[in-house]
Order: C-alpha cells, then structure tokens, then sequence
C-alpha cells in the first residue's frame, strides 16, 4: 500500500546568507518540525524517521532515507529502503532572504495482508484509513508549525 502527500513550508530566516546555510543543512531546517525525528545525514544522505499515532497501530515510525543534491536551490531525492513500513520524503527548497521555501512529497510504504476473507480485508481498509489520516495529521500540524524563525 502506498499512501502520498505534499507539503510546502517555509522556515523563517534573517537573511539570505541564512537561508543558504539552512538550505544546505535540511537535519537542522527539518528538525523544527514535529513528526520528523533522529534526524542525521552522513554526507550528501539524509536519514531519518516519520512518526505519528495510527488509531489501529498506536505510535508508528517509519524510517527514510534522501539523498541531498545542492545547486541554486537544493532537491532531496528519495532511496528506498528494505523495510516492511518506510517513507519516501523528497522535495526542493529554495533560499530567500526571508527563509527557505519547502516543498516535499512524502510518500509511506506499508505491507499489509491481502485478507482472504472479509475480515482480513475490512482490516486492511481500516489499516489505510488510519495510515491516511495520521499522514494528514503530520502534515496539517508540520505546515502549522513550519513558518519557524530560527
């Protein structure tokens, strides 16, 4: 199952030579904002973890992992990952003087049973719907606090 979302977000900075050192830097820009932790990049490889609350789950991360390519405006690509349950985040930010300009497509990854009878599959459909609206719910309150000044 695959469930995608966009999000754009701008985090605040005080001048354009800001925004460029926190282009460059996204484990420090995408820190602020709630759902994304452990947070680290090794080289041009940004990792980390998408969490929320999942109604079926309870609390549900799921891993990712880009890979950061800097020009004039800096484009995180997606890698996938071998997991059961794992994230794609990629997007492009933009420097400003008033702050980097974000927009990122996350998309989740999840492996859930076919269900061969109708329970099995009633279950799958509430799986997706809960997975959906935790997405929602990381979006709505990254976007809510994405406008932060640094």
């Amino acid at each position: 199952m695959r469930i995608e979302e966009t999000l754009q977000f701008k985090i605040g900075a005080s001048d354009l030579a800001e925004a460029q050192k926190l282009l460059a830097n996204p484990e420090v820009t995408f820190a602020h904002l709630p759902g994304l932790e452990a947070l680290r990049r090794d080289g041009q490889i940004l990792k980390g973890r998408l969490c929320g609350h999942a109604a079926i789950f309870g609390r549900i991360c799921f891993p990712f992992a880009s890979r950061l390519v800097l020009g004039e405006e800096a484009k995180l690509l997606a890698l996938p990952l071998e997991e059961s349950f794992w994230a794609e985040l990629a997007g492009t930010g933009r420097a400003r003087p008033d702050g980097v300009i974000y927009r990122v497509e996350l998309t989740l990854h999840l492996e859930l049973p076919q269900g061969e009878k109708w329970g099995g599959q009633a279950f799958r459909r509430m799986a997706e719907a809960a997975m959906q609206r935790t997405l929602r719910r990381a979006l709505a309150t990254m976007a809510q606090k994405g406008e932060v000044a640094l």
